[in-house]
């Protein structure tokens, strides 16, 4: 293992990447990541595929349901018989709610007892298989039971698709943390969440040429498909570490192995300051910031493409092409925030929390002015008005990259996956809250009920931008930084309001 003198320090110089155990690990994450959120995330085209006689099913009375059931659920959704014995489904206003935020019941309820079996147990292989077949599995079992047993039953099932997408995507980051080094770390833990937002941008587009080649149906066997091909990859290629793989290179081993024994050393008798963490201003300031962030983006990727049937009237293919627009766009001003944030706030021209704070109002305020203006534009406007939601949501990627989304790093890097835990499990549960909401004000999804919704996500976005710019924070807190048992006497946390904006 080769080395050189830094600093007169001795830093070990990284084997090739290329063909390496560590990217092949990193790129199978990537398509895991990839097919886990396809798997999820097709339901609102599938929606979109399924009722897409809605007009003609509205008028039309005396329609048998086999899909229908008590209670709550009752009228929920039909299904008719065409010639050729092919079902046509339908899920009214109340049942895509409940449908698509079903998945977050199951993500939220698992988020802390992944990271506990990781830190536990370490059979991050294990886990990730689990998660990505069971999501293979429910992904063609779907259309037979939302056809055969209804929509209770399905919503069953989408919330065990939430655990299954906690447990195949929540293992990753920890097991990378056994494959990659403080050299490498955000370049391949960035290529492994890359197949999330590539998800993002081409389910709906692929998702609009199944609907019209082979029916709702093909919407759900090609999320299958990808699951089944993800869980193949970490069956042959995923392991848990480099001391455990059997085809790692020697030199590779050995450079990996260093780092985490070093790891292991600078973690000894750390203790965790569970209170400091519960009562830090900027800690909570960034959970209730992504509870209401996470609230208007998961608005836009689950209900965009309803919104576009609705109130715009493209085509199902069109409705995929520019429904996907604004993820597209998004994924590529990700790649471009980063350098851009790295660039300014090495220049040291302002703190880091002026420049986090900096990127957050450019990433949240303005977004929320377009929703604003895109809720008072007619469906004569509908060109313009895909073209306000593109540049909002991309514009979002500045909050994420630059604001917000990475400030734990800053305030306690030692502590990082415990707070993303905690975050997680709180700033998640809009996942099952907003389609609710938007279901509900949109009964009969005509374009005044959708003003609404746009005008709802315009002030979540403000408050979102509000709470940070507020109470958050870039700097490192006292506690941030592990310590020993012995020497956590006589310590004081001097770091605890919200006025700190240096």
């Amino acid at each position: 293992m080769k080395s050189k003198e830094l600093d007169g320090a001795p830093r070990v110089i990284a084997p090739r990447l290329l063909l390496s155990c560590r990217l092949t690990i990193s790129l199978a994450c990537l398509f895991t990541s990839f097919a886990a959120i396809v798997m999820t995330i097709n339901l609102s085209m599938a929606i979109v595929c399924m009722n897409k006689r809605s007009k003609q099913l509205d008028r039309t009375d005396g329609i048998n349901s086999t899909n229908s059931s008590s209670g709550y659920f009752e009228s929920n959704s039909t299904c008719s018989e065409d010639l050729n014995t092919e079902k046509e489904m339908y899920l009214d206003k109340p049942a895509q709610g409940m449908l698509l935020g079903a998945l977050y019941y199951g993500v939220v309820a698992v988020q802390l007892l992944v990271g506990w079996l990781c830190d536990k147990f370490g059979k991050y292989k294990l886990q990730m298989a689990l998660g990505s077949s069971v999501l293979a599995i429910a992904s063609f079992a779907s259309p037979v039971i939302l056809e055969s047993a209804g929509v209770p039953y399905y919503f069953a099932l989408r919330i065990v698709k939430g655990v299954g997408m906690s447990f195949a995507i929540s293992s990753m980051l920890p097991m990378l943390t056994r494959w990659t080094t403080n050299q490498e770390q955000g370049l391949l833990v960035g290529i492994a969440s890359a197949g999330i937002g590539l998800a993002n941008s081409v389910t709906y587009p692929i998702s609009g040429l199944l609907c019209q080649h082979g029916g709702w149906k093909a919407i759900f066997y090609f999320g299958g498909a990808c699951g089944t091909v993800a869980t193949l990859f970490i069956v042959c290629l995923v392991y848990d570490g480099p001391a455990k793989h059997p085809r790692v290179d020697a030199e590779e081993k050995q450079y990996l192995l260093s780092f985490q024994l070093q790891s292991e050393i600078s973690t000894k008798r750390r203790i965790i300051p569970w209170a400091k963490m519960l009562r830090s201003i900027p800690v909570w300031s960034v959970v209730v910031t992504n509870f209401f962030f996470f609230a208007v983006v998961k608005g836009i990727v689950l209900n965009l493409p309803i919104f576009v049937r609705d109130v715009l009237d493209f085509t199902v293919t069109e409705n995929g092409i520019f429904s996907a627009m604004p993820l597209i766009a998004a994924l590529l001003l990700h790649l471009l925030v980063g350098p851009i944030f790295d660039y300014v706030r090495t220049h040291n021209k302002y703190t880091p929390t002026t420049v986090r704070k900096i990127f957050h109002i450019v990433g949240t305020l303005i977004p929320g002015a377009l929703m604003f203006v895109s809720s008072q534009l007619s469906s004569e406007y509908k060109y313009f008005i895909i073209s306000l939601i593109t540049i909002s949501y991309s514009l979002t990627e500045f909050a994420v990259m630059g604001g917000f989304g990475y400030a734990m790093i800053d305030l306690a890097p030692d502590y990082l996956g415990i707070l993303q835990g905690i975050n997680k499990t709180i700033s998640l549960a809009p996942g099952f809250i907003t389609p609710l909401i938007v279901s509900a004000l949109t009964p009969d999804g005509s374009s005044e009920e959708w003003q609404h919704v746009f005008i709802l996500f315009g002030a979540l976005y403000v408050l979102s931008c509000l709470v940070f710019v507020t109470c958050g924070s870039a700097q490192q807190q006292s506690w941030g930084k592990a310590i020993k048992n012995d020497t956590v006497s006589g310590l004081n946390d001097s770091s605890k309001s919200c006025n700190n904006f240096a």
